[in-house]
């Protein structure tokens, strides 16, 4: 009788493990990190930049095959003379992402050069119907220049930014 037992308990529970692996799955897209440094892959985080420095960040998209749309800003965080929140202009960023892989990324200054102050990178990543699956934050400082200089014209902003 206890063998019985024992056998059923058994059954049950294999079974109750291939249903719930059936429907369920433990792998979901997100941005698993988020970089930024001094050159283009990152390979070491750097913690301050001058005003004339690149900024490079790098987006790891992953758990997923399919493309999404990645979102990346610039927005002044602690800078005086400018709003908390607002994005730089013409540091603003959307691709369109397939599959698992990294996302970089480098913004200048406005006018080639940054004002001093703290800075902060966002990463958006979005699914095929424009939901928000996830967001990475990072902040960077930037000192050594004068930070009475206005920004200048955004038309002169040399920023490019690439998917790959």
């Amino acid at each position: 009788m206890r063998t019985n037992r024992w056998s059923l308990a058994l059954a049950f529970g294999l079974m109750l493990a291939a249903v719930l692996a059936c429907n369920f799955s433990a792998t979901t897209a997100n941005l698993s990190s988020l970089k930024i440094g001094k050159d283009q892959e990152v390979k070491t985080e750097a913690s301050e930049f001058k005003p004339s420095d690149v900024v490079y960040a790098v987006a790891q998209v992953s758990n997923t095959s399919d493309t999404h749309k990645v979102t990346a800003r610039v927005l002044f965080d602690d800078v005086k003379g400018q709003d908390t929140g607002k994005v730089v202009p013409g540091l603003e960023t959307t691709l369109d992402v397939p599959g698992a892989r990294p996302v970089m990324l480098n913004f200048t200054g406005p006018g080639k050069n940054w004002m001093n102050g703290r800075y902060k990178i966002e990463v958006t990543m979005k699914d095929k119907d424009g939901k928000q699956i996830d967001q990475k934050t990072g902040t960077f400082p930037i000192a050594g220049g004068s930070s009475s200089a206005p920004p200048a014209d955004d038309n002169a902003n040399d920023s490019e930014h690439s998917g790959h």
